[in-house]
């Protein structure tokens, strides 16, 4: 019953024994995993943070790759061919690096979490560079549910992405990443009511995205500032 099919093609941060950067499947194995998956109209998502764990997953047809923190220009130009997008998880990367500088990580967590989110200010901005199609995810769970905004302000200001352009990333991308832009993603005619607000304008102060003032979902008002 899955829509998704999420996979690690590299270790992690948080996870013990294994570095950042090591691959876990082979291209043979990955090719074979999207092919099963694709038999049933899934798409694949794929956890990587290491150099050649993001060109395998891409190679082997990803829908996405999540973190993507050691991507190079290599990396990027491949997914930029293929179309693949890159949920770069800022937050994340924030949210460990805090863990480590505190001493909540330690040891090599801490150097992992360190390395890796020193590595994401440079891949996104990598991944601009190359216009590599970008998709806001928040790797919600390592950070508070409910902060996700923020990772609107962190595009802005790790990646220096325009505003407008983190907007988008954050919702018709993010949308089609996921096939549903038939239905969400844009202020369109026939789409689903889903709309928040926010005080102000988030084109001159992106941080006006990380606090709603209006919450509209299917047509249905779950939030109104009165």
């Amino acid at each position: 019953g899955a829509d998704v099919i999420k996979t690690c093609a590299t270790g992690g941060v948080l996870s013990e024994g294994d570095a950042v950067g090591a691959t876990q499947y082979t291209f043979e194995e990955m090719k074979a995993l999207v092919e099963e998956a694709e038999k049933l109209e899934r798409k694949v998502a794929a956890h990587a943070h290491g150099t050649e764990g993001i060109k395998i997953a891409t190679r082997a047809g990803v829908s996405s790759i999540e973190h993507g923190s050691f991507l190079d220009a290599e990396g990027a130009r491949l997914m930029a061919s293929k179309g693949t997008y890159l949920v770069p998880t800022l937050m994340a990367g924030e949210g460990v690096e805090r863990m480590a500088k505190s001493g909540v990580l330690k040891g090599f967590r801490a150097e992992k979490a360190l390395a890796a989110a020193s590595a994401m200010r440079t891949g996104i901005k990598i991944a601009l560079a190359n216009k590599v199609p970008i998709a806001l995810g928040t790797d919600a769970g390592v950070i508070p549910h409910g902060t996700n905004g923020h990772e609107f302000t962190l595009m802005v200001e790790w990646g220096g992405m325009r505003p407008m352009d983190a907007i988008v990333a954050g919702t018709l991308s993010g949308a089609k990443l996921l096939g549903l832009e038939k239905t969400l993603g844009s202020l369109s005619i026939g789409k689903t009511a889903d709309i928040v607000a926010v005080s102000g304008n988030p084109l001159t102060d992106i941080k006006r995205m990380e606090t709603t003032s209006f919450v509209m979902k299917n047509g249905t008002i779950y939030k109104e500032q009165k």
